[in-house]
């Protein structure tokens, strides 16, 4: 298939991901000396794979095995049998494998200098090997006491607990060199096969869970410390200064050298600290902390990049894709290795981005979320959304997550493709944990999912949205971690912004000079607290007609360093530090002035205030942490925003449709900016020839407006 076909196919069409062929990583042998995957009986799932072709989902992925079980060896026992079971019945469908390139444990006992370690592991090749396959080898990347606890029919009985060394360090080229055999001859398999025809992509994985994760995941242990990590470290310092001695200068070690370079401890990256010079890395002994971060992500980034190059070269016409770029719903995406996006959006080998859904208020009569500011992907790749949702069907553990019946579930997955339509994004389904979709009535939601999703496709998307949100991830390298702060002026800022019944946008602070502004009557600056001078005049340029809305400290951190002028001389209107704080971060309020009205004020503290400007435009600052949804109503009022339902009600909709999804059960009035007639995709029912309706909606009554004719 054609390269653009086949970006046009996986934009349009929902995909299906199931458990087929789900195995133990990094790959162990079963008893038969075979790979070891948790459920042997692979038509369980094969059987999930054809009720989703039967209603019409085109496109299937799942786990592939990669076939590299050992040290130069290989075994595709795995591989064939889950392709076999995905085409057993459904022939013409299209398919995705995700492939695994963590490395065999063997191979850390062979290659210990190349091995990721913990923060106090090891330090010498020898004391690492001898850690290898014991329990001091974390093969997960994250704290697991059952081990794989999803692991369906397979029960774990390593506990995966208080690791010191981890699997393959992601600066190591040994593992790339190796990790390359074993894709390319995976792929040489599979493009000489009956289904190569049918296979339309490769998804590249690895790390924690294959989401190209650092082992230890965010913000819950840290690393690497391994001998190779060290050395890239070191060698990517001389590229950026240039010389060993402005290196030793920058980072505070006069005797530098490959061998002995010092890392900086995880307290000394990501401490807690009450100021905010200290908070966003203003001191000279903090830049081996901000180095580290930019580092680890660039090493990332260059990997993805390597492998999706490999991909190109072996099948020329078929999509690559990675999961990347989470930092809206993460604490730490910076260790994580996620924020080295321009490269990746940039890179002529990558097609498609993904991530699953934000696990953050995503029940019914919740509001859902996003990973990162898909809007922006879009703009240059697809964005694909791991609906990862859990439905009543879900069991054991991860029954906590998931929606109570059928009525919820349903909510929960038309908010899901609302907000993906809206974002003109692309998603899959995901049957986690086996059997959540095994329901004739969810079979039956999905198939007018799948049918709303064609006949909403067919018309071109255009945003309606009245407001602009800005993020920025480059300012997270410059910052200590605090889930108070990421919450408060980004992920809960922004599902309590999306409840006010308004529909807003969402995009990465460096796109603002290349978007079309003239539709918004708001432009927020949630989380932005690195801005340089270059895009300080593009905020100057913004039309007057304009309401600006700045989160906390914008713009704190400029080419000349981190002070709250910055943000003074920005916004028009003076902070500084409170006395105290309750969140973990410093806490700022508004210096009232003459011409400053206060908005909001927190225990007789100013924390909203605007300032109109003498030739016109408002400018907003807001330090208040966790501004709900009746706050933001007045703000967005007041700048012009169209309200489509009543503050409560979560809003996704374009051009093409509207969809309204209630927080509490009642009559909801409903106010469309176009007179017209419309039809609710959930239900069928039909209004003719009106903009207004009053309606009894409720949790599990939303309603998605599609526009007739």
């Amino acid at each position: 298939m054609e390269i653009n076909a086949a970006r046009k196919l996986l934009k349009e069409n929902p995909v299906f991901w199931s458990r087929l062929g789900f195995c133990y990583d990094p790959p162990l042998k079963n008893e038969f000396g075979r790979p070891l995957v948790f459920t042997e009986d692979l038509s369980k799932y094969g059987k999930y794979h054809r009720s989703f072709s039967s209603i019409g989902v085109k496109i299937h992925t799942c786990i592939l095995h990669s076939g590299w079980v050992g040290i130069d060896e290989y075994d595709y026992s795995l591989t064939d049998r889950v392709l076999d079971e995905v085409f057993r019945d459904s022939p013409d469908c299209y398919f995705i494998p995700r492939i695994k390139l963590n490395v065999p444990i063997d191979w850390c006992e062979k290659y210990p200098e190349e091995v990721f370690v913990y923060h106090g592991g090891p330090e010498t090749a020898d004391e690492i090997r001898a850690l290898v396959g014991t329990l001091k080898q974390d093969y997960i990347g994250y704290e697991a006491p059952n081990g794989y606890y999803m692991a369906g029919d397979y029960v774990d009985t390593r506990p995966n607990v208080g690791g010191l060394i981890a699997r393959q360090s992601f600066s190591s080229k040994k593992w790339r060199e190796d990790a390359t055999v074993a894709l390319e001859k995976l792929i040489e398999r599979l493009e000489k096969s009956k289904y190569a025809d049918r296979i339309i992509g490769y998804h590249i994985a690895y790390g924690v869970s294959g989401e190209c994760i650092l082992w230890g995941r965010a913000s819950e242990r840290y690393g690497d410390y391994g001998i190779s990590h060290r050395k890239a470290f070191f060698d990517w310092g001389i590229k950026k200064y240039g010389s060993r001695e402005k290196l030793a200068d920058a980072w505070g070690q006069k005797d530098i050298n490959r061998d002995n370079v010092k890392l900086p401890s995880p307290d000394e990256r990501y401490a807690k600290t009450d100021t905010i010079e200290d908070f966003f890395r203003g001191n000279d002994n903090q830049t081996i902390a901000t180095d580290f971060d930019y580092f680890i992500s660039e090493v990332n980034a260059d990997t993805i990049e390597h492998f999706a190059k490999v991909v190109k070269e072996k099948t020329e016409e078929k999509l690559v894709g990675a999961f990347y770029g989470y930092f809206i719903h993460t604490d730490n995406p910076s260790y994580a290795g996620h924020l080295a996006l321009d490269k990746l959006l940039n890179s002529p080998y990558i097609d498609f981005f993904a991530a699953p859904k934000s696990y953050y208020r995503n029940l019914a009569g919740d509001p859902g979320g996003i990973m990162l500011p898909t809007q922006s992907v879009n703009r240059k790749k697809l964005w694909l959304d791991e609906l990862d949702n859990r439905t009543h069907l879900a069991h054991g553990v991860e029954k906590e997550w998931a929606s109570k019946n059928l009525a919820t579930t349903r909510t929960v997955f038309w908010r899901e493709f609302a907000k993906n339509l809206a974002d003109d994004s692309g998603f899959w389904w995901m049957d986690l944990g086996g059997g959540w979709f095994d329901d004739k009535d969810i079979m039956s939601e999905f198939s007018s999912l799948v049918r709303t999703n064609e006949a909403i496709r067919k018309k071109e998307h255009k945003s309606v949205g009245d407001i602009l949100v800005l993020v920025d991830e480059d300012c997270i390298n410059h910052m200590n971690i605090s889930s108070d702060l990421r919450l408060g002026f980004m992920e809960d800022f922004l599902c309590e912004l999306h409840m006010t019944g308004c529909i807003s946008d969402v995009y990465r602070l460096r796109d603002l000079e290349e978007l079309n502004l003239e539709q918004y009557k708001l432009i927020i600056f949630a989380y932005t607290f690195k801005i340089d001078e270059k895009t300080k005049e593009v905020i100057a340029k913004i039309p007057k007609d304009k309401t600006l809305m700045f989160n906390y400290a914008a713009g704190v951190i400029s080419d000349d360093g981190v002070s709250l002028e910055n943000v003074s001389e920005l916004t028009g209107i003076s902070v500084s530090e409170a006395d105290a704080s309750e969140y973990s971060f410093p806490a700022l309020k508004i210096e009232a002035g003459a011409d400053v009205e206060v908005l909001y004020s927190c225990n007789g503290v100013p924390c909203v205030a605007k300032r109109s400007g003498k030739n016109g435009g408002t400018n907003i600052v807001n330090t208040k942490p966790f501004a709900d949804r009746t706050l933001l109503c007045k703000i967005c009022e007041d700048a012009g925003c169209h309200t489509y339902a009543p503050a409560g009600n979560t809003v996704y909709g374009d051009n093409r449709f509207i969809g309204i999804f209630p927080s509490e059960d009642g009559e909801t009035p409903i106010t469309l900016k176009e007179k017209g007639d419309y039809e609710n995709a959930a239900t069928g029912e039909v209004f003719e020839n009106t903009a207004s309706l009053c309606l009894k909606l409720g949790v599990t009554a939303p309603i998605v407006l599609i526009r007739r004719g």
